[in-house]
């Protein structure tokens, strides 16, 4: 064999021999451990908390009323129709001729009989005659003493049965009329008593009352709309003969709203008057409305279920909403700012009222 293929295989071997030595070393040297894959979490975030307690109800009108008949008479006309909006001091209607006519004689009898009473409580504030009248009836009074001394010595003086009759006839109509003069002259010299005063305060104090009621009556002749609002009934018509207080229109004012909801038992503790609410409706769900709780009423709601009733006052009444709607209040009881937020589907709360979540430090999770 020539010398040049015995090196060639020698090479050979040894590329061999050490290339299985290296796969040897390779195969049995430690492999270095690989980091678990990070799981999937969540960033931890800060944001404003609340808690909040839900009440379904319906929205109610505060504002509606009955407009009666003023007096008894016949309807000459009726000018609106239900449903119709109306504004303040609007006539709805109007009574005939005779019942304006009798309205106003009433009222002007009220009138006199007021200023009557009038001058007669004006009339105690100040004397009850001048300077003039009393020196007036000081002299009447010397000439009523003067003839009562001349038919006194007539009558002492007087002989016969007949005479002396007449002579007392005649003292005795002086003496009257003197003492007729003394009580004037006492009275207009006089100042009113309390008892005086007082019964005419009381006589004006009727005597307006009775022409206030008839000066309201007078007014209530034309059926005006006491606010702005709607009709919701008419219930007289055109020459129909109606009584006193007899009802003619309801009214209500359709901004005037107010939510009455109901809670649970459970929730009755929690809420207070005041507490902030946000308002959703079936018939606006494009909007939400800010309220408060304004009445809670101490009272179970009569029914299988233990509810209670509130009534929510609304920051604004938007257009669309009206009596006898549905909403969804929630009721915030409770509220904290700018603390840690988590989704809660990552929570895990115990019935001891903690919460167990799990975190990831980059390498492992701990709990």
């Amino acid at each position: 064999m020539k010398k040049n293929t015995i090196v060639g295989f020698s090479m050979l071997a040894l590329i061999l021999v050490g290339a299985a030595g290296y796969w040897g070393y390779k195969t049995s040297a430690p492999v270095a451990p690989t980091a678990p894959p990070a799981p999937k979490t969540v960033e931890v975030t800060r944001c404003d908390v609340e808690q909040t307690v839900s009440a379904p109800g319906r929205l109610v009108n505060t504002l509606e009323t009955s407009i009666k008949m003023p007096v008894e008479g016949k309807l000459e006309q009726v000018l609106v129709k239900p449903g119709q909006p109306v504004k303040a001091g609007q006539v709805l209607a109007e009574l005939d001729d005779v019942a304006r006519s009798e309205a106003r004689l009433k009222m002007i009898e009220a009138k006199d009989e007021l200023e009557t009473a009038q001058k007669v409580r004006t009339s105690m504030d100040y004397p009850r005659a001048t300077d003039e009248y009393i020196h007036q009836l000081e002299e009447e009074l010397e000439v009523a003493k003067e003839n009562v001394a001349i038919t006194a010595d007539m009558y002492r003086n007087a002989s016969g049965a007949e005479m002396k009759a007449q002579a007392l006839t005649n003292f005795s109509d002086a003496q009257q009329k003197l003492d007729d003069l003394k009580a004037r002259f006492n009275w207009y010299r006089g100042k009113p008593s309390q008892g005086d005063i007082e019964t005419a305060n009381t006589r004006l104090e009727l005597a307006q009352a009775k022409y206030d009621a008839a000066k309201a009556v007078l007014d209530a002749l034309e059926i005006k709309a006491p606010f702005d609002g709607a009709v919701l009934e008419v219930r007289a018509a055109i020459g129909q003969t109606l009584n006193a207080g007899d009802d003619l229109f309801k009214m209500t004012d359709p901004a005037a709203l107010e939510v009455e909801a109901n809670i649970t038992e459970e929730d009755y503790p929690l809420l207070k008057t005041g507490m902030p609410v946000e308002l959703f409706f079936d018939a606006r769900p494009d909007i939400s409305i800010k309220g408060k709780v304004d009445r809670i009423l101490p009272r179970r709601i009569e029914g299988d279920r233990p509810l209670y009733n509130i009534y929510i006052s609304l920051d604004e009444i938007p257009a669309g909403l009206a009596d006898g709607m549905t909403s969804d209040a929630s009721v915030t009881i409770a509220r904290r700012a700018d603390v840690l937020c988590l989704p809660r589907a990552v929570v895990r709360a115990s019935g001891e009222g903690k919460a167990n979540l799990k975190v990831w430090d980059g390498v492992q999770t701990e709990n």
